[in-house]
């Protein structure tokens, strides 16, 4: 089986739930939503789509159950055959190394789909697990293809979305390859502000759907230096955070650290994580699968 989607047990039904990326005093939904009811929806399938009927949309975009925290939707390896497009919630992509250890490759916030970069292979390579309870629309491969081999709209939409997945990466390789923790941490924060607003959420106040370690785990920094980096930038009132809310107080000051040049730094070889240029009491972890 390749996801498990679980119902909420029944004397949950009329529970609110919070998680972390709903609009503040809405409960979540009991399942992904439809296309016309999807605050998300002008972000996702293209526009002029919407106007040749709500059936192609029906037929494309299908909803499915809650998957809840820590459900597995894709283990690495497993087949592709749909795309995933996060209406609530979020998720994180995870390989793990020789030893076991676990490293987060990258995590999907609304409005973001999680498969195109399965596509090529025919297979996922990570396994996409649910850091909270999530909403998500299932778009099946096939039925796109075939309709976008006739809509040169929707194939645009597919090309454009598949082109914006590389550019991401590629962003984020860079983001990673030069600077030292604390740009990192900063162009990361900046980064996760964007895409909230994209989602229609605020860029500046931010309640994270991961723990600091996950994050740490994602950017190669330890535990010890992510509390320490957070206190630091609490400090210098570039933010003020608790637990997982962060506020970004000071966004063009995050942009001069994200951007500093003062120090050379030092292209890393393939697979290597960047010398620390200006906090010598800052560490990476030992390695980033």
């Amino acid at each position: 089986m390749r996801y498990r989607f679980t119902a909420r047990p029944e004397n949950q039904a009329q529970r609110p739930s919070a998680p972390a990326l709903v609009l503040a005093g809405r409960p979540s939904p009991s399942r992904a939503v439809g296309c016309g009811a999807c605050r998300l929806a002008r972000e996702c399938l293209p526009t002029a789509l919407k106007g040749t009927g709500n059936e192609m949309l029906e037929r494309l975009a299908l909803q499915t159950p809650l998957l809840e925290k820590g459900a597995t939707l894709h283990q690495s390896g497993s087949a592709f055959e749909n795309l995933y497009v996060v209406q609530v919630g979020a998720l994180k992509g995870v390989t793990r190394d020789h030893g076991g250890s676990e490293h987060i490759a990258r995590f999907y916030l609304p409005g973001e789909i999680v498969g195109l970069n399965a596509i090529g292979r025919g297979r996922f390579s990570l396994n996409i697990v649910a850091l909270e309870t999530s909403a998500l629309c299932r778009i099946p491969y096939g039925t796109l293809e075939q309709h976008a081999g006739t809509n040169p709209t929707l194939l645009h939409w597919l090309l454009r979305r598949i082109s914006a997945e590389i550019l991401d990466e590629q962003e984020t390789r860079m983001a990673f390859a030069s600077g030292n923790a604390a740009q990192v941490l900063a162009r990361t924060l900046i980064d996760l502000g964007q895409r909230f607003a994209r989602a229609g959420l605020s860029s500046t106040r931010l309640r994270l759907p991961m723990t600091r370690c996950e994050l740490g785990s994602h950017l190669g920094l330890t535990p010890e230096t992510m509390s320490r980096l957070f206190r630091r930038f609490a400090r210098q009132r570039l933010v003020a955070a608790v637990r997982r809310e962060i506020e970004l107080l000071d966004i063009d000051g995050l942009r001069r650290l994200a951007a500093h040049r003062g120090a050379r730094a030092h292209a890393p070889h393939p697979g290597a994580v960047s010398p620390l240029l200006q906090d010598p009491g800052t560490t990476y972890a030992a390695s980033r699968a």
